[in-house]
């Protein structure tokens, strides 16, 4: 397209569909969603109260997650039982480009049989879905050992670089970058996995050094940094333990583990044809409206507890049924749309419009796979028919090519949490057509922002016009962060508390059960976190939302971020430290280049750039300022609102000043995601 949009087609969003045992009804008031007021005798568990799946649904589930990470659980054995072969396959696997199983599937002693022991854990379909399963972890492992071998010859070659690794509280960036320069092919997160590297090496040398030192009495546990200081008396032999175990692991090799998989999770990513075949399949439900049945083929030796004879799968098949919320959300942005128009709120119109279009696309895409499913299935059952009516296969035939030509959903990933069974759906992402109908009157995208992440205000965005003028939104949620900070508050009390209890318990009464008080408190415990887990969901929604359309509001192309992926904040500092590790800025630039693909932009049009002297230099003169308390202060103030430059006498916003020297940097920034397009 022109400058104004890109169309990625091969993108994919993902929306969660909460699954229900197939006889649970929904009772829909306001949101659809609300379980019955009441619940009588004759209204069973699953039907109306809020747990949605039923227990034999679950253990049906159960065990179909049990089988399937039984199957990759043996594949990854049988390649790390060599690791020369792992090796191998990992090199294999790095120059594949998308579906890795292609690599595994070629190997004699991966392959499925009948009879073999893959055969009696999955059926032929769902070993293709291990075997992809398993490529992507044997990949991330190659890469892992690569990165830590390239740190050994670092450190063992160099004991300077290891007394410094581990001295220092955080891991030295001029190390990190060492490492992730030894790498051949690198990706926009080398730096990120390299620094990853260094500190699963300097965990394991600190546990190293703890079973060969153990407490004694009551002994006060120093740390390694204390150990290494100039005026310990255990300096010495420290360092030697630390140089010594180094040279071992680069002589033995470093004790890696195996991985495992332990996910809840059933992956169809390698199942692409999106037919009956695959293990799945959605019909609509004729009786109720806007939702899905959906089938599940389960697994060798599991039988389920109920029959259906729509089912494509006979007695292997578990039968749930999900909600299909997409029209319904559809039809209330268009009458918050209608609306917002009579109210004269022309750019709520404009997101409003495009997001009941999104979600009619997404529906459309849903029906599209259904029709597929069903059209395959009947196909198959005509020509399996003694007297065939070639007019009706020849029809079907047509309809399912050009079905498989429309857009449709990719294959799911179902999911279990607790007693929670979520279905994820992947979406193609808006079309040329849908972008064009409902962004047409949105300005040519040519500017481009910067972003700056702060304390005070979650996001400070700054778009540059081309006159020299800018346009600021600083975008907050105090009260949110206030609710967080509390919370956050609660669980620092409370891990300390926990910690107290079990370390008591288990030097008077070891290897014996908890008491319930100490149960109870680590219950408590995981309750808070759940919630902090919550209000960070939806600060960073908000915040992506208010960022992403206040950019298009404003033409804004290329958007600019701070790179601070390997930020640590320094010791000292209390509860700053604490809040500046937290601050969710990973999570923010996610889902607003996850909003802005949906928009058009390749990748989402977001860049990382290393924001050193952003927030100390004046973005008129480019001289070193000082923070100021006010706007009409000129005395340096630790850690001021305002920012003050001598040499220009001129007071900023310190947050927006840092904005605009982001969006100015001239040094080649990091892609995330993938790399766009430059201006």
């Amino acid at each position: 397209m022109d400058d104004k949009r890109f169309c990625p087609t091969s993108t994919f969003q993902v929306q969660k569909f909460s699954l229900n045992s197939y006889h649970r009804v929904v009772s829909r008031k306001d949101l659809g969603r609300r379980p019955a007021s009441e619940i009588t005798p004759s209204n069973t568990l699953h039907s109306f109260s809020g747990r949605k799946c039923n227990n034999l649904d679950l253990a049906i589930l159960s065990q179909n997650f049990a089988s399937y990470r039984k199957s990759v659980n043996l594949i990854l054995e049988k390649v790390f039982s060599d690791l020369s072969y792992a090796e191998s396959l990992g090199k294999e696997i790095e120059k594949h480009r998308g579906m890795l199983y292609l690599v595994l599937r070629k190997e004699d002693r991966l392959k499925w049989t009948p009879e073999n022991e893959f055969g009696q854990l999955v059926y032929e379909r769902m070993h293709r879905n291990a075997l992809e399963t398993s490529a992507r972890i044997i990949y991330a492992q190659y890469t892992r050992r690569k990165l830590v071998n390239s740190l050994l010859d670092i450190l063992s070659s160099d004991d300077q670089q290891l007394l410094r690794l581990m001295k220092n509280r955080r891991v030295p960036s001029s190390l990190v970058r060492r490492v992730k320069d030894t790498i051949e092919k690198r990706s926009n997160g080398s730096f990120h996995y390299a620094l990853s590297a260094c500190r699963q090496v300097r965990s394991v040398l600190r546990n190293e050094y703890r079973k060969d030192n153990p407490l004694k009495g009551e002994e006060r546990r120093k740390t390694i940094r204390e150990l290494l200081d100039e005026e310990s008396s255990d300096r010495v032999r420290t360092e030697l333990f630390l140089i010594e175990k180094v040279a071992e692991w680069k002589r033995d090799g470093f004790p890696f583990i195996n991985p495992t998989f332990q996910k809840n999770t059933v992956d169809f990513a390698a199942s692409t044809e999106n037919t009956t075949g695959q293990g799945y399949w959605f019909m609509p439900d004729p009786e109720r409206e806007d939702e899905v049945i959906v089938y599940i083929k389960t697994l060798p030796g599991i039988k389920s507890h109920e029959l259906d004879t729509k089912s494509p799968y006979k007695s292997q098949t578990i039968r749930l049924r999900f909600l299909n919320w997409l029209p319904r959300k559809a039809a209330r942005a268009r009458r918050k749309a209608e609306e917002a128009k009579r109210l004269g709120h022309l750019q709520r119109v404009l997101q409003l419009e495009h997001r009941a279009a999104r979600f009619e696309d997404m529906n459309k895409q849903l029906n599209n796979t259904m029709k597929l499913h069903r059209f395959t299935r009947e196909l198959a059952r005509e020509q399996a028919q003694p007297e065939k009516n070639e007019p009706h296969i020849r029809n079907l035939k047509m309809m399912i090519q050009d079905l498989k030509k429309a857009r449709r959903s990719a294959p799911p990933i179902i999911n279990v949490a607790g007693k929670k069974v979520m279905l994820l759906i992947p979406f193609m992402t808006p079309d040329e057509k849908l972008l064009k109908t409902t962004l047409s009157s949105s300005m040519t995208r040519k500017r481009r922002a910067g972003v700056d992440r702060g304390l005070r205000h979650s996001m400070v965005v700054s778009v540059k016009n081309g006159d020299d003028t800018y346009e600021e939104r600083m975008i907050g949620r105090q009260e949110l962060y206030e609710k967080r900070a509390r919370l956050r508050q609660q669980t620092r009390v409370l891990m300390s508390e926990v910690a107290l209890k079990r370390n008591n318990w288990e030097r008077k009464h070891a290897m014996q059960q908890p008491p319930a008080l100490l149960l109870k408190k680590e219950r408590e415990l995981e309750s808070v976190w759940r919630k902090v887990r919550r209000i960070d969901r939806e600060i960073s929604h908000q915040v992506a939302a208010e960022t992403v359309w206040f950019c298009e509001h404003h033409g804004v192309k290329m958007l600019y971020f701070e790179d601070l992926r390997s930020f640590q904040g320094k010791g000292g500092m209390g509860r700053h430290s604490w809040n500046l590790n937290t601050n969710l800025w990973g999570k923010m630039i996610e889902d607003v280049r996850y909003r802005r693909a949906a928009l058009g932009h390749r990748n989402g049009g977001v860049w990382l750039v290393n924001p050193a002297w952003t927030s100390q230099t004046c973005h008129v003169c480019g001289k070193i300022g000082v923070r100021v308390k006010d706007a009409s202060s000129t005395e340096e103030t630790k850690g001021g609102e305002y920012f003050h430059c001598p040499e220009c006498n001129e007071h900023f916003h310190a947050d927006v000043n840092a904005a605009r020297n982001i969006m100015d940097i001239t040094t080649k920034p990091t892609a995330v995601g993938g790399r766009t397009s430059s201006t």
